[in-house]
């Protein structure tokens, strides 16, 4: 079963070295071992874990500057100069699409690593390997494989891969493995089933300030400028059953806003 998950993989990743472990945080604890010098993350639109685990491992890092979660390519350019690993997620926050092929050339010009979360975008075009060194992802509850365990790390390199491998954390659980692959197996129909209630949801929304809406992404970020607008948002997530948090928030948006969790809706 493992082997099959892995081939599957292998196709979506353009990775050849991959392995299935026991959750997402567990891969990128692993791929923070590759940090000798310092570690760049975006400041807002990444995942809890980019801002706490540099501290338990020792690591010096600093944030990237970015615009509504996208990347700002000219401050990466700055800060990578003193860097060596990048580590960010595509769509970032999952409502913003990177431009991995500029932030990958800038990284690679300065011998900086990039380590990308493909949580939010497994099955899509922004889960490409080639502009990547190492990527990951979660298999837990609300991500596109929503298997509720598991996750995955690849490296395009072999070396890169050998280098972090003692401190994976395997998954080699039965059950759990042959729902991961039953919900590979469903990407696509998960992936079209979140897409169409995303855009009933940007229609509906039309005349509110929509953040990123013609990005790809799994969620809906609605900045509001006064308590009334909040309230407007909020009674329609509530009338239509749809779950929400506030921002600011460092997984979504540092500004005032309501993101509009549809990656959490039920295919069922």
């Amino acid at each position: 079963m493992k082997q099959q998950i892995i081939l599957k993989l292998k196709e979506l990743t353009k990775h050849k070295h991959i392995e299935i472990v026991l959750k997402g945080d567990k891969a990128i604890w692993s791929a923070l071992h590759l940090v000798k010098k310092k570690l760049l993350i975006p400041e807002e639109g990444g995942w809890m874990s980019y801002e706490k685990y540099p501290g338990k491992l020792g690591i010096d890092s600093e944030k990237v500057n970015c615009v509504d979660a996208v990347i700002d390519l000219e401050d990466l350019k700055q800060k990578v100069k003193d860097a060596d690993v990048f580590l960010y997620q595509n769509p970032g926050g999952y409502h913003a699409e990177q431009p991995m092929k500029e932030i990958y050339q800038i990284c690679q010009e300065n011998d900086c690593l990039v380590i990308l979360d493909v949580s939010g975008a497994m099955g899509t075009e922004l889960c490409d390997g080639d502009y990547a060194d190492v990527m990951l992802s979660s298999f837990g509850r609300w991500k596109l494989i929503d298997a509720k365990a598991g996750g995955f790390i690849s490296c395009k390199d072999e070396t890169v891969f050998n280098e972090i491998k003692d401190t994976f954390e395997v998954l080699d659980d039965d059950e759990k493995l042959a729902n991961i692959n039953e919900k590979i197996d469903d990407l696509p129909n998960r992936i079209k089933f979140l897409t169409e209630a995303r855009n009933k949801v940007l229609n509906d929304l039309k005349d509110y300030n929509v953040v990123n809406k013609d990005h790809l992404g799994f969620v809906v970020i609605v900045s509001f400028n006064d308590d009334s607008e909040k309230e407007k948002i909020t009674t329609y997530c509530n009338q239509n059953n749809l779950e929400y948090t506030e921002c600011p928030r460092y997984i979504r948006i540092n500004k005032k806003a309501i993101s509009i969790e549809i990656k959490r809706i039920s295919t069922k």
